[in-house]
């Protein structure tokens, strides 16, 4: 069957943000059978010669603690790409959430766990066009969203590049959001084209919501192995489910965008078990999670609460004693709350302490006291240069017993529902949402 191929790379600068996994929620459990997908890239007409149903379900959470548009349109129809928050006066048929680089012609390449493309489009199905980096063993997967509701989840690799979204609907308008579930260790996915079937068409999608959240974390707030039978799965990508992270459905229970900029294993000043590699404050910049360039533009998109969840990976195997690690630590973290402040000169800073911390292991490291005690430092040195806006939060010990636990002990779908309903309370307090 002919298709038309919409391009919606956008013409605006290099990099783009809209971050807005509050647009459609549909929490609960995914459905593995589910087709999804979504793309955007050239102007021209191709034909929907390779298609693919919704890959296997997986989530997972990664790395603290424990184990590792422009314009276009084919025939009459023009589509474009919005390039910031809020309005939508401008008729866009694509928002995309999270950081995307947009310096390459093909189409913006993305890398975040997170990170979305929003839509809306009339008819009874939809394909999307990809070039993605990861391989069959270890693939990215995004959850399918429409009219708000999950239908199912996108395994997507470098063994092809068009696949179905969705199909079989009833016909009419339709939104939909695609919800990339794996961090950037996956690979990085590169967004070509929608392809509605013949006679179909995209739509100006809603405006983006007002309220606007950022995350900063590692594994936990990727969503490593929320997918997991238990404790005793390695991280595998089908297991991550970042759409179930605590950091994701915080944005869906407050109706806000949220932007999650976290990779498993990475620390504040030091990597799980000293793996030689950047820190999250040395990546935090960057629009792709693993390229220096290019720089992202804090300017493009400015959230009003920015959450850090940060310090169990500082905090595992063989930690220092407190006289070599309380200095670098507290300095470390001051200096990334810093650099949040200059960004973000009015956000409200979430500095929290990570469910998998405790004074049980590493044996004799004390690491949920000592994290505690240099988080707190920092929260008291701001309030103490007139710095009010700054709080810190502890996310209660995770109950393995009572809750479970998702894969390399890290915590589960369930654990994560009760640190989304704490942070989002104390959003609503200091906020007023």
């Amino acid at each position: 069957m002919k298709t038309e191929a919409y391009f919606t790379f956008s013409r605006f600068a290099s990099v783009l943000c809209i971050a807005s996994s509050a647009l459609m929620a549909g929490c609960g459990d995914d459905d593995p059978n589910g087709a999804a997908g979504s793309g955007g890239g050239s102007s021209t007409s191709t034909s929907a010669s390779s298609t693919a149903s919704a890959g296997e379900g997986g989530a997972g959470q990664g790395g603290a603690g424990q184990g590792g548009a422009g314009q276009g349109g084919a025939g009459a129809t023009t589509s474009s790409a919005s390039g910031t928050g809020g309005d939508n006066s401008s008729g866009d048929t694509i928002r995309f959430i999270g950081r995307f680089d947009t310096t390459k012609p093909e189409g913006p390449r993305f890398s975040w766990a997170g990170s979305a493309i929003v839509t809306r489009f009339s008819g009874t199905s939809l394909s999307v066009r990809f070039n993605d980096e990861s391989t069959p063993d270890q693939s990215n997967f995004f959850q399918v969203v429409v009219d708000g509701e999950s239908r199912g989840v996108l395994k997507v690799n470098n063994q092809k590049d068009l696949y179905t979204v969705v199909d079989g609907l009833p016909d009419g308008e339709h939104d939909l959001l695609l919800h990339r579930r794996t961090e950037p260790l996956v690979g990085v996915t590169q967004f070509v084209e929608f392809v509605p079937a013949q006679g179909e068409a995209l739509l100006p999608v809603p405006p983006a919501p007002e309220r606007r959240i950022e995350v900063i974390g590692d594994s936990i707030s990727a969503g490593y192995g929320i997918d997991g039978a238990d404790e005793t799965c390695p991280f595998t990508s089908d297991t991550e489910n970042n759409y179930l992270a605590y950091s994701a459905l915080t944005g869906r229970l407050l109706e806000a965008d949220t932007a999650i900029i976290a990779w498993s294993g990475r620390g504040v000043v030091r990597n799980y078990n000293d793996e030689a590699a950047d820190t999250m404050p040395e990546i935090y910049g960057r629009t792709i999670a693993d390229e220096e360039q290019p720089a992202w533009d804090f300017s493009s998109w400015t959230p009003q609460v920015v959450v850090i969840n940060l310090g169990t990976n500082d905090f595992s195997i063989n930690v220092p004693g407190d006289a070599q690690f309380r200095e670098p630590f507290t300095n470390g973290y001051a200096d990334l709350v810093e650099t949040v402040r200059e960004n973000y000169p009015e956000a409200f800073i979430f500095c929290t302490i990570g469910p998998m911390l405790s004074d049980s292991y590493p044996e004799g490291a004390e690491a949920l006291t000592r994290a505690r005690a240099y988080i707190g430092e920092v929260v008291e040195d701001r309030a103490a240069s007139g710095d009010d806006r700054v709080r810190i939060l502890e996310f209660p010990a995770q109950d393995g017993a009572a809750n479970g636990l998702g894969c390399d002990w890290h915590p589960s779908a369930k654990t994560n529902e009760l640190m989304a309903t704490q942070l989002s309370a104390a959003i609503k307090e200091e906020l007023g949402w």
